[in-house]
């Protein structure tokens, strides 16, 4: 394969890739501009994201290559061929392709943070909150997901523990349930315990309603790139709107994988009628607003 994701279908590409796996920086004059993906969590962010980084490290190691440059140690012998770069590499770079786990970008709460890149271009996806929630809690990242909508960076050896972060939701959230409530992976007391816990508390800690707010009503002057909204749920249909919005050349949108149904059940977790009632209370109203979000997507205009 040229690249692949985790646990989504292979791309059944030939390309070269380095073993490494992040990017290099990119080089000066090769981007026209930059674009980031943002998500609510436990919608698919990180398939997007490898997907793209994959291209974006593809496109490197052929740049290299065919310009009798020292390319990277590749997976590969033929550092020169990739089919899915056929007519040009991505015209944008991915602004968290060499950061660790993608810093706050991945889930960041304030958009008006990316106006400090030039010529940008931002895709939020997001689903149904009740869903998403289970889909952290069932892979025990809630802890981590707490610090991350909080816009606390830290890096894959300060992930187990007493993650330091300044920032004031962090503080009133250990003001609140205390230091050991929020002690990653999971901690052992607290509303991040369990999902029933957290069903049990009745509130939108992770901040994923102000987090919605935020970026759907991050219009000019506040907010100076355009906004792709996507669903999860209506996510293969949106495909080539996302394209499109990024500019991805026709070879490479032709190895984009479609995400299956086995991997849509992932999120749908068996949360029981008690547990999916109380998330109904907290999240209700903004499942029914991410709901209307059309398959193609919504596209935010502010430039």
């Amino acid at each position: 394969a040229c690249f692949h994701v985790t646990r989504m279908p292979a791309s059944g590409l030939s390309c070269a890739m380095p073993a490494s796996r992040y990017c290099r920086e990119p080089l000066p004059g090769h981007f026209n501009g930059t674009f980031s993906v943002t998500s609510i969590g436990g919608v698919a962010s990180t398939f997007l994201l490898e997907w793209f980084r994959q291209l974006e490290q593809a496109s490197r190691q052929k740049f290299d290559c065919s310009n009798g440059f020292s390319a990277e140690k590749t997976l590969f012998v033929d550092s020169c061929s990739c089919s899915a770069l056929a007519d040009g590499g991505p015209p944008n770079h991915l602004v968290s392709c060499h950061v660790d786990d993608d810093g706050v970008f991945k889930h960041l709460a304030d958009p008006r943070a990316l106006n400090r890149f030039k010529n940008h271009k931002a895709i939020f996806l997001v689903g149904s909150p009740i869903d998403a929630v289970a889909s952290v809690f069932r892979r025990k990242f809630q802890c981590w997901h707490l610090y991350r909508l909080n816009n606390c960076w830290f890096t894959r050896a300060q992930r187990e523990g007493l993650i330091p972060c300044k920032q004031p939701g962090i503080q009133l959230f250990r003001s609140r349930f205390g230091m050991a409530a929020s002690s990653c992976r999971v901690p052992e007391t607290g509303p991040l315990s369990s999902l029933e816990a957290y069903a049990r508390n009745g509130e939108d800690l992770f901040g994923t309603i102000a987090q919605f707010r935020s970026w759907l009503s991050c219009r000019r002057p506040a907010c100076e790139f355009d906004i792709l909204l996507l669903r999860y749920e209506t996510l293969n249909a949106s495909v080539g709107t996302m394209m499109d919005f990024l500019e991805v050349p026709l070879a490479a949108r032709r190895h984009f994988p479609r995400i299956e149904e086995a991997h849509v059940g992932l999120l749908t977790a068996d949360l029981g009628m008690r547990r999916r009632h109380r998330l109904q209370k907290i999240y209700g109203k903004l499942d029914e607003a991410i709901s209307q979000i059309p398959p193609g997507g919504l596209l935010l205009r502010n430039r």
